[in-house]
């Protein structure tokens, strides 16, 4: 199963390919972006290679990254993902196997509830299509918004722990949580 494209009432999710390096350098290089996703870290040519290469490798099974677009517009808003839960698993053993929803959009289209919507999609893709029972997510405790998204798409808070730059806390969504928030 390939990643398909995914549509939402406002946005186009394309699946990232090999050439989307740069745009996606550009976006994980702005500061606002990268302040929670890398821990404030440079993001070079080579990380960000190193990165959607690893999400390219998913692709295959069905999940992986997608470039967000406006509904017949050429600028991209940003990514969305899903990948192994990799970070969640270093500190919540119970998370090792799920997938892991990211999101990425740049800071001009922040509090416009693109991330939002972006990830909604992704997660009723996981659900629904995957057929993943379960699906995890960390994040920086500073990043109030996208906590605050979180919540609001039903993730619970398992555990608080400090990470390499700041605390975090990781969640977990299970369908069931999902199935009683989106389809009552």
């Amino acid at each position: 199963m390939r990643q398909p494209i995914l549509r939402s009432k406002r946005l186009t999710l394309q699946p990232a390919k090999s050439n989307d390096v740069i745009p996606l350098q550009a976006l994980w290089s702005q500061p606002e972006v990268r302040r929670f996703l890398f821990d404030d870290r440079d993001v070079s040519f080579e990380l960000a290679e190193s990165v959607l290469g690893s999400a390219l490798a998913c692709a295959p099974s069905g999940y992986g990254l997608w470039l967000v677009y406006l509904e017949n517009q050429p600028e991209i808003l940003g990514c969305v993902g899903l990948m192994p839960a990799t970070t969640a698993a270093e500190y919540e053993s119970g998370l090792a196997g799920l997938l892991e929803p990211v999101v990425a959009l740049a800071a001009v289209h922040w509090h416009k509830g693109y991330a939002q919507e972006a990830l909604s999609e992704v997660l009723t893709y996981a659900f629904d299509r995957l057929q993943q029972p379960c699906l995890c997510a960390v994040n920086d405790v500073p990043n109030v918004a996208s906590e605050r998204m979180l919540k609001k798409l039903g993730f619970d808070i398992l555990s608080e722990v400090q990470g390499p730059k700041y605390r975090l806390r990781t969640y977990q969504l299970p369908h069931s949580s999902w199935m009683v928030l989106n389809h009552a």
